[in-house]
């Protein structure tokens, strides 16, 4: 298994995983986990901490993208 560092795509498609797993669990540390477990199974690659860190920080940036849609859309549904 590489050590090699992460390309912004990788650590995204991390994210991607991250936000699935939230998504169905509603844990982010599982999420976290969900992350770190993309970059070894899918990419090969151990993922540092920071890489990790990283993914998830995307991912609740994501989430957080999500639910102010959904009040946004509320909002507008209820004028």
């Amino acid at each position: 298994m590489n050590n090699n560092y992460l390309t912004d795509s990788q650590i995204h498609d991390m994210a991607q995983a991250a936000l699935n797993s939230y998504e169905l669990t509603a844990d982010w540390v599982s999420a976290k986990a969900a992350a770190a477990e993309y970059a070894i199974d899918e990419l090969g690659i151990k993922p540092r901490k920071s890489a990790v860190l990283l993914a998830l920080r995307i991912a609740q940036t994501g989430w957080h993208s999500i639910t102010l849609n959904v009040k946004r859309e509320m909002a507008q549904g209820a004028a």
